[in-house]
Formats: C-alpha cells, structure tokens, sequence
C-alpha cells in the first residue's frame, strides 16, 4: 500500500510561496478558478489549490483527480497536490504528453484516451489555466467515452467561459478536430477512435496549422500557457 505523501511544514509555506507567486495562483484562488460542471459528475479546472481541491471534494464527492501538467514528483504544485489528494482519499492520476500549443504522439494520445475510458466519476481533470489542454481532453471524453456528439462536444474548446484561444498557436488543438471532420469527410462512417488509430499523422497536421501569429504574445507572455 502507497504511504502517504505528507509535508514539512517549512516545505508545504515554501511550496505554497512558490504555487500563489511564481505559479500564478493569485489569479486562479482570487479571481477565476475557471472550475465548471461539463457533465453529471465530471469537472474541468485550472490547476487547483489545496484548500480549492478539499472545498470541491467534500461539495461534489470527487474520488479521483487527473492531472494534465504531467510534472516532475518533485514540483511544488504537484507535490501539494499529490499531498491533498493523499489527505483526501483520492487518486491522483497525471497525462504526459500533451500541451496546449502542440498535439501528442500517437502512442501517448492512445493511452490518454485508455484512461480516460477508465476514469472512475466523479473527477477532476485540470491543467494549469483550464482553457487547453482541459478543454481537449474534455472534447476527448465527452465524446469518445459519454457518446456526446463532437460537434457539441467541442463547444469544450471556446473563449468563454473556458479561455481557449483558436486564433493563436493554441488553436492547434481545434485543427486536431478540423483533419479529423476532413478525413471523415472522404470516409463516411469513420470514427474518431478509428481515425486516431489508423490515419492520424502528428507531423502533417503540426505542417499545415498556421496560427494568427499576432495572438501569441497573449498565450505565451501574458498568459504564460505550458
């Protein structure tokens, strides 16, 4: 049985310190935790504090928490959580591979969708502001696994209320779905499990994305997306 993850109280101040600060949890624990309800027992978020993570488990009963920053054990952000999530009985699960300005290799997108077809509800998945890489997934879920349809699925990946920006280079992500709708378009009948599977092509699509490139600054120097 794992032990649980438990602090030093200097190390969860300094952890703390480093998550509000240099994290940018000021905005998201002050202002806009970007938190909502996408279907029955199923949550998006930006990346949650501690005290943000205990207030939505105890409210809504979350038993599991998956984590698309994918980071090191060893950041402060993911040990608080990992120690919150301890705390609470909950599993912490984490994605690699995706990001919100690039698209994931195959293999890693196949075993995301593998979780995802296995994620006990009612959870949490979040990424760090919960506008890309929360939306994908969230497009992912709600139809590879609810059956929702895709094109009410991507409304996911919106400005509002979510924050996802097309028009910049975080609108790779839509173009995703974009080839996706093009390939079915000349193979009526194809789904998106089976597109992945057999005719999705990560470089041709990175090759062919052309973002408005006067949109980056906001994603990348303000908004500091990951």
């Amino acid at each position: 049985m794992k032990t649980p993850l438990v602090l030093l109280p200097d190390e969860r101040r300094r952890y703390r310190r480093h998550q509000f600060w240099t994290d940018h949890g000021i905005f998201r624990e002050l202002f806009y935790a970007n938190f909502h309800e996408i279907a029955p027992g199923v949550f998006r978020s930006a990346q949650p504090s501690p005290v943000q993570l205990r207030h939505w488990q105890q409210k809504y009963g979350l038993c599991t928490v998956l984590n698309l920053r994918a980071p090191a054990p060893h950041e402060p952000h993911y040990r608080l959580e990992q120690e919150a999530c301890d705390a609470l009985g909950m599993t912490h699960l984490t994605l690699h591979g995706f990001g919100s300005r690039d698209l994931p290799e195959r293999d890693k997108l196949l075993a995301g969708i593998a979780v995802l077809d296995q994620l006990p509800q009612p959870f949490l998945l979040h990424c760090k502001s919960g506008a890309d890489r929360a939306g994908f997934i969230s497009v992912l879920y709600l139809h590879l696994v609810l059956g929702i349809p895709l094109s009410a699925a991507q409304r996911q990946l919106r400005l509002w209320p979510f924050g996802h920006i097309r028009h910049a280079n975080t609108g790779i992500l839509d173009w995703f779905f974009v080839n996706y709708h093009d390939a079915a378009a000349c193979q009526p009948g194809l789904t998106l499990r089976a597109w992945i599977q057999d005719g999705y092509d990560r470089e041709h699509i990175l090759k062919n994305f052309r973002p408005w490139y006067r949109l980056d600054w906001l994603t990348d120097r303000i908004l500091h997306r990951e």
